[in-house]
C-alpha cells in the first residue's frame, strides 16, 4: 500500500477523524449492586445461540425498553463510521455517528428514546471528563430521567485498532505506519477494567435507577490462523488475540463489581470475523467508503439483537 499517508492509516484504523471542528484522537499510543438505589445486579450469559437474562430494571419490574429513556454511550464500534446513514443527532458527523448503529436499531425496534452519542475515536475520558474538539463529555447526557443505558469503550484506551492497522500498514507495503508499543498496551490493558467501572459507576451516581449494559467489542481475528485480507504475521496475530481476550476479560470483571449486565458480543461473534464467511466486522481495505476493522451492518444488527434479548 504505497499510497497510505499516516492520516489516511489513522482514519482507516479507529476513525480517528478530523470532521469539521472535531478532532478524534483514537489511534494514539497510549459483584453485586447495591439494592433500590443502584439496579439490581444484572448479568447477561451470552453465546452465538443462546441469551439468558438474570435481572429486570431496578424498581419497576419492566423487561422492555418501550418509552424509556435511553443513552448510548461509548467509541467506533458503538458509532458505526461508515454505516450509511449519517445520523441527524448534533455531532454526528463529527463523530462518524451511523442511524444504523446497534443503539439506533434498538431505539426503533422497540420504541425507546434515544439520546446517542457515542463518537468514534472515544475514550473512557471522552465519557467522563474530556472533550472530543466541540463534543463534551459522553456523560453529560445522562441526567437522573435516564432509563437505560449502553456502552462499548475502552479499546482506544489500550490502542487495539490502532495496532492493528499500523501492524496491517507495515506488512501491506505501506510508509509512515507508525509503531506499536506492545509494553505500553499491556500497561493500558491492565487499567482499562477500572477505567470502564468508573464510567459504569459515573453513570450509577447521575441515574441511580438506570439500568446499565456494558458491550464488549466485536470478535476481529479467527481463533486460529489468518487469511487475505489481514495482513498480520503469526506473531502479531498472537498479539492481538491477547488484547481481544484481555479487553473481554476486563467486560466481565467490570459488569462483576458494578452490577451492570454484560452483553457479551466478543463472544457471539467468534466465527463472525474478519476472515469468516459471514463477517460482522470489515478487512483491513475494506470496500470504498467503509473503515478497516470495524463492524458493518451484520455486526450491528447482531449486537442490537443482543442487546434487546438483555433487555427481554
Amino acid at each position: 500500500m504505497a499510497t497510505d499517508t499516516p492520516r489516511r492509516n489513522a482514519l482507516m484504523a479507529c476513525a480517528a477523524l478530523v470532521v469539521g471542528a472535531l478532532t478524534l484522537t483514537a489511534c494514539g499510543g497510549s459483584a453485586t449492586a447495591d439494592g433500590s438505589r443502584r439496579q439490581s445486579k444484572a448479568q447477561v450469559a451470552l453465546t452465538a445461540d443462546s441469551v439468558t437474562t438474570k435481572t429486570t430494571r431496578a424498581g419497576t419490574g419492566s423487561t422492555t425498553a418501550a418509552g424509556l429513556d435511553y443513552v448510548a454511550m461509548g467509541s467506533s464500534f458503538a458509532a458505526g463510521p461508515s454505516i450509511p446513514p449519517v445520523q441527524s443527532s448534533s455531532g454526528a458527523a463529527a463523530c462518524a455517528r451511523s442511524g444504523n448503529n446497534y443503539a439506533s436499531i434498538v431505539a426503533r425496534d422497540t420504541g425507546a428514546k434515544l439520546t446517542d452519542v457515542t463518537c468514534s475515536g472515544a475514550t473512557t475520558a471522552n465519557i467522563l471528563t474530556t472533550n472530543q474538539g466541540s463534543q463534551p463529555p459522553q456523560i453529560n447526557a445522562v441526567n437522573s430521567g435516564t432509563d437505560l443505558v449502553t456502552i462499548t469503550i475502552g479499546g482506544n484506551d489500550v490502542n487495539y485498532l490502532g495496532s492493528m492497522v499500523t501492524y496491517s500498514c507495515q506488512n501491506s507495503g505501506g510508509t509512515n505506519c507508525g509503531t506499536v508499543d506492545q509494553a505500553a498496551i499491556n500497561t493500558a490493558l491492565g487499567q482499562v477494567s477500572g477505567r470502564i467501572q468508573s464510567v459504569v459507576n459515573a453513570v450509577h451516581a447521575k441515574a441511580p435507577q438506570a439500568r446499565v449494559l456494558l458491550v464488549s467489542y466485536s470478535t476481529l481475528l479467527p481463533d486460529t490462523g489468518g487469511c487475505t485480507g489481514v495482513p498480520l504475521t503469526a506473531d502479531q496475530r498472537v498479539f492481538e488475540r491477547s488484547v481481544a481476550t484481555r479487553l473481554a476479560q476486563a467486560y466481565i470483571t467490570a459488569a462483576n463489581d458494578t452490577g451492570a449486565t454484560l452483553v457479551r458480543l466478543a463472544t457471539a461473534s467468534h466465527g463472525h470475523d474478519a476472515c469468516a464467511a459471514d463477517p460482522w466486522v470489515e478487512k483491513y481495505k475494506p470496500a470504498s467508503g467503509r473503515t478497516s476493522y470495524h463492524p458493518n451492518e451484520a455486526g450491528m444488527k447482531a449486537a442490537a439483537s443482543l442487546v434487546k434479548s438483555a433487555l427481554g
